[in-house]
């Protein structure tokens, strides 16, 4: 964020992606500090979900805050943190400061909701505020994120090697802010992280294993994918009884793929939505042998085999044993 010469009166960081709000306040606090400023001297920050008796703010005491002059600093800055009760309790006298606000403070409010169809959002743009919304990021905004990631540490991180990040980690973005900054250090001095990298350093969860095994499976490698079987049976005594929600993850990634193949969507633009970039001819070798029909019969035999393990009617060890054949078995 490049330094303002007339910092806001407000700035709100809202909405379900804590990683991003967390990262934008540091960058919004070093605009506002130089790197030689006593932040203590010039900083409030008050926890918004605490209650006043609790230590958690008060709006006199924010408005007290902002009015008192800095110590060796051009602002003073407040920041209200998990402010949505805050905001909610005192919105109308946030929007009369806002209407002639503090000339040397900065309000910084981080919220999960902060609508703009309400008269303090609007309020807050009026007053020269700035407004920065935090959402979950999915497909290729996540993958770019992580690629983002692993530039500001100076590497260099496939596409292919990102995809495989996020489909082994999820969409928490400070979890795979935390395993990218894992790989970095893990390839010391080479410029580029792989896809290899990530199987060795990252794909050793349980996750990781359940989709090398159904990727063994799908491309019709049944001793490779019964091998694998065996080892996540070996190495993890809990895999059996979470097989299955990768298992049908899987599953349905591959069913939506068959459903935007049959639309006409080209090979190209079908893998990233089925998280599988850089792995085009995997992609065709598992729609070739699994179409559409078959896979929501594999579904509705998965959802069978839960049912029955849960009810202890049959063992789910064999049960994936016996899935792991069908999905192998050659296109008929």
């Amino acid at each position: 964020m490049p330094r303002s010469t007339q910092p806001p009166p407000v700035i709100v960081l809202y909405g379900d992606e804590p990683y991003q709000k967390a990262s934008l306040l540091k960058r919004v606090l070093d605009d506002l500090f130089p790197p030689d400023i006593d932040r203590t001297l010039a900083l409030s920050v008050y926890d918004g979900s605490q209650t006043e008796e609790q230590g958690g703010p008060s709006f006199a005491g924010v408005m007290d805050d902002l009015a008192t002059l800095p110590f060796f600093a051009d602002r003073r800055v407040v920041v209200v943190r998990e402010a949505d009760r805050f905001i909610t309790a005192v919105r109308e006298g946030l929007e009369r400061y806002l209407a002639a606000p503090s000339p040397s403070g900065t309000l910084i409010l981080e919220c999960r909701s902060f609508p703009r169809n309400t008269r303090l959002f609007k309020a807050a743009e009026a007053a020269g505020g700035r407004l920065h919304e935090c959402k979950k990021l999915v497909g290729r905004a996540l993958v770019a994120f992580v690629i983002g990631e692993a530039q500001a540490r100076r590497k260099r991180l496939e596409p292919s090697a990102a995809a495989r990040l996020v489909e082994l980690i999820g969409a928490e973005q400070g979890a795979l802010a935390s395993e990218v900054e894992k790989l970095a250090l893990y390839v010391g001095d080479r410029p580029t992280i792989t896809l290899d990298d990530v199987s060795e350093l990252v794909g050793q969860s349980r996750e990781e294993k359940i989709f090398a095994v159904m990727d063994a499976a799908g491309e019709g490698r049944l001793p490779d994918a019964l091998r694998l079987w065996d080892q996540v049976l070996t190495t993890d005594s809990e895999a059996a009884y979470k097989a299955i929600g990768g298992m049908a993850f899987t599953l349905r990634r591959w069913l939506s793929a068959q459903h935007m193949a049959a639309a006409g969507v080209p090979i190209n633009a079908i893998a990233p939505k089925a998280m599988m970039w850089g792995r085009e001819a995997q992609l065709q070798t598992l729609l070739r042998r699994l179409p559409a029909t078959r896979l929501q019969r594999l579904l509705a035999e998965l959802a069978d085999l839960d049912a029955q393990a849960k009810s202890g009617s049959r063992s789910i060890e064999r049960g994936v044993e016996a899935l792991l054949v069908e999905v192998a078995a050659p296109a008929t």
